[in-house]
């Protein structure tokens, strides 16, 4: 595969970023794709040889790093400040991209939650590692944190695929971002280095040599106040005797960071000062040098979207205690002592245990670690941005929780929706949607929840100063298992925002094909609410209601919603239910009949947004395939209101229409939905909307 790489921002090499880049990198060389790099001015992106030559195969222990062969493109020199930086990446980067599509395949953001763009001509993946700003405050300028909570978001989600280094952070993506859990995926990250290798296939011999000798207390990370907590733990080691700091001298490793100046003062301060190093940014034979005098190693950070020096420790065969907060606590399993780096108390009763520990405890613990570890892969990594570039990668549960890749055609992915106010429309055709709503009524993994969007629904349910909104609606709707444009003004924004859907796709259109397809399949149907004489007769005048009489007549069904022996196939019709629906009462017989009859697809026709409501509400409890809010689509099919003529629906003007065969009960709620939508709409153009 022909793929452009945004190595943007690489941090000079000395974050974790840094190390993501190369690894992913060297991964995808590795495994044959073509590669180019963008990279910032001055910029010269180093793999190490021995990292090119592990990937394939090859034995060579070169530990000087070399100069990348891979093509790259330099951004603009004046792109070197880093407001400027994300400026050029938003906003000219995308236009560069369109005139050189022919040129690639798929483009790969490396750090999505530093760098994004303003629209995605090419299938591109982008990984977000933390959203340690909504964890951290003050971890960056005001300005820089107002573009992180504010912009970013907005257009980071506009990527095709959106991929977690965690767990954690995909939940972070939930959370803070207004993701849906669907549209994230997660793929660890890997393990750097032929030592990794090497403490794989050493097996048993390690451990003994490590848990026999004390060594440093280790941490590896860029020295920044207060994110990684280096204060905190430096007041920790303080109150350990002065025999055992000694033997166990504190090793902070790491370039000099924002308040830098804050540590190295805490150190000074320290009753155990004397056995505090610091030895600056660390590479290649330094680095070696520094994990082979290590014991032990202590990671306490505020906050992090994965960790990877932690795994790295588990590779050299070293016990680790962690912070229990963010990725930390998920990527430590059960082989890291866990502690609240908010407490300098845990943290020092931590140090305390882990120096404590017998031999055969540590022994043990390192053992576990090498088991763990084998589940962290760069080439399995790299693997899965490709198969997500093309098309082929969904999500599946493991066993353990943990999410692995799965191919899934039947899924909605991130390239096949378009994000409007926070809900992910599927861009599908009218077939296309019938088709997945009857595949969720053929497999049955809960209720798929599908609802058709138009102005009526955004006017209900979202919220934008200075109108109101209802959360809970909204929030049905962003979770829904497929979402269709219900309204020419919803296809309108998608085309202006650079997301288009390919049409209009009516709930009054899609029921009788869906019906159709219901018989074909073998499918049963059940209807709540409406009024029963009008689903009777649209379901009449298309042939599927009444029964066959000997003579040859059809003989009309007057018969309780429970009675469906009087109902003819080929399309089974497991209940037609009029029920009066209060959402402030429980109302659990419904549901029971509901379950009862055991339809594959259930049709509410109570208008939204109450129909929304009372199916999210119920989702968790339905024993069906699929259900469907369909408002009036079963007065429209009986004929007892008439549709606009064709050319007004594709125009965008059956509101018109419907306001001149009921003025007196639609005129407000269309003039109230229309400023509103309006509103909403201008707001998504010039900054997005949260």
């Amino acid at each position: 595969m022909r793929l452009l790489v945004s190595c943007v921002p690489y941090d000079g090499g000395k974050s974790g970023i840094s190390v993501y880049v190369r690894e992913v990198v060297a991964a995808l060389a590795a495994q044959g794709h073509e590669l180019t790099l963008l990279c910032e001015p001055g910029e010269e992106l180093r793999l190490g040889r021995e990292t090119l030559d592990d990937r394939r195969g090859k034995t060579s222990r070169l530990a000087s790093d070399v100069p990348c062969q891979i093509p790259s493109i330099s951004a603009p020199r004046w792109t070197r400040r880093p407001a400027l930086s994300m400026l050029w990446h938003l906003f000219v980067l995308p236009f560069w991209i369109r005139r050189h599509r022919g040129d690639f395949d798929g483009f790969f953001i490396c750090a999505a939650n530093r760098r994004v763009c303003a629209f995605y001509p090419l299938p591109t993946a982008a990984t977000v590692h933390d959203l340690a700003n909504f964890h951290i405050p003050g971890k960056y300028s005001r300005l820089r944190m107002f573009y992180l909570a504010h912009v970013l978001p907005h257009y980071a989600k506009k990527a095709q695929h959106l991929v977690a280094v965690s767990g954690a952070t995909k939940a972070d993506m939930v959370k803070f971002w207004h993701c849906r859990a669907d549209q994230v995926t997660v793929l660890y990250n890997g393990l750097s280095g032929r030592e990794t290798l090497d403490a794989r296939r050493e097996g048993d011999s390690r451990p003994a040599s490590r848990a026999s000798r004390p060594g440093s207390l280790l941490y590896i990370s860029r020295i920044e106040h207060p994110g990684k907590n280096h204060v905190r733990l430096i007041e920790a080691y303080s109150r350990l005797p002065r025999e055992t700091a000694a033997a166990h001298p504190l090793v902070l490793a790491g370039a000099d960071w924002k308040d830098a100046e804050i540590v190295h003062e805490a150190a000074k301060r320290s009753p155990n000062a004397a056995f505090i190093r610091f030895t600056g940014f660390v590479t290649g034979e330094k680095l070696a040098e520094v994990w082979a005098e290590a014991g032990f190693y202590v990671f306490p950070s505020l906050f992090e979207g994965f960790g990877l020096s932690l795994i790295e420790a588990m590779a050299q065969g070293i016990p680790c205690a962690c912070s229990n907060n963010g990725s930390l606590g998920e990527i430590a399993g059960d082989v890291a002592l866990t502690f609240d780096p908010g407490s300098v108390d845990e943290i020092a009763a931590a140090l305390a245990r882990l120096l404590d520990e017998s031999a055969a405890e540590r022994e043990a613990r390192i053992k576990r670690g090498f088991e763990w570890i084998k589940r962290f892969s760069w080439e399995d990594h790299a693997k899965g941005i490709v198969e997500l570039i093309g098309g082929t990668l969904g999500h599946e549960t493991m066993d353990d929780g943990r999410e692995q890749p799965a191919r899934l055609a039947s899924r909605v992915s991130c390239q096949e929706v378009s994000r409007l106010f926070g809900i992910s429309v599927a861009k599908v055709t009218q077939s296309e949607a019938v088709e997945r709503i009857v595949e969720f009524a053929k497999r049955r993994q809960g209720a798929a929840f599908v609802a058709t969007l138009n102005v009526d629904f955004v006017a209900n349910a979202v919220s934008g100063w200075p109108f109101g909104g209802n959360d809970e609606l909204w929030g049905y709707l962003k979770d829904a298992d497929l979402v269709t444009a219900d309204g020419m003004p919803i296809v309108a924004l998608s085309r202006i925002l650079r997301q288009p859907l390919p049409e209009r796709v009516t709930g009054a259109d899609m029921v009788p094909a869906i019906l159709r397809r219901c018989a074909e399949e073998g499918l049963s149907v059940y209807v709540l609410g409406g009024d029963r004489d009008a689903v009777e007769e649209a379901l009449e005048k298309s042939g599927c209601l009444g029964r066959e009489m000997s003579d040859g007549r059809r003989e009309e069904s007057s018969r309780p919603a429970s009675d469906v022996s009087s109902l003819k196939q080929p399309l089974r019709i497991a209940g037609i239910d009029p029920a009066f629906v209060k959402l402030d009462e429980p109302q659990p017989e419904i549901v029971e009949r509901i379950n009862a009859a055991k339809p594959d697809i259930l049709f509410v026709a109570l208008g939204n947004p109450k129909q929304e409501l009372w199916m999210g509400r119920n989702k968790a409890k339905l024993d069906v395939g699929a259900m469907i809010g369909v408002g009036g689509t079963f007065n429209f099919l009986a004929g007892r209101v008439r549709r606009a003529p064709r050319w007004m629906q594709k125009s965008g003007l059956e509101w018109v229409y419907r306001i001149v065969q009921e003025p007196g009960r639609l005129w407000r709620r269309y003039a109230y939905g229309l400023v509103k939508y309006s509103w909403l709409s201008f707001r998504s153009l010039i900054g997005g909307y949260r």
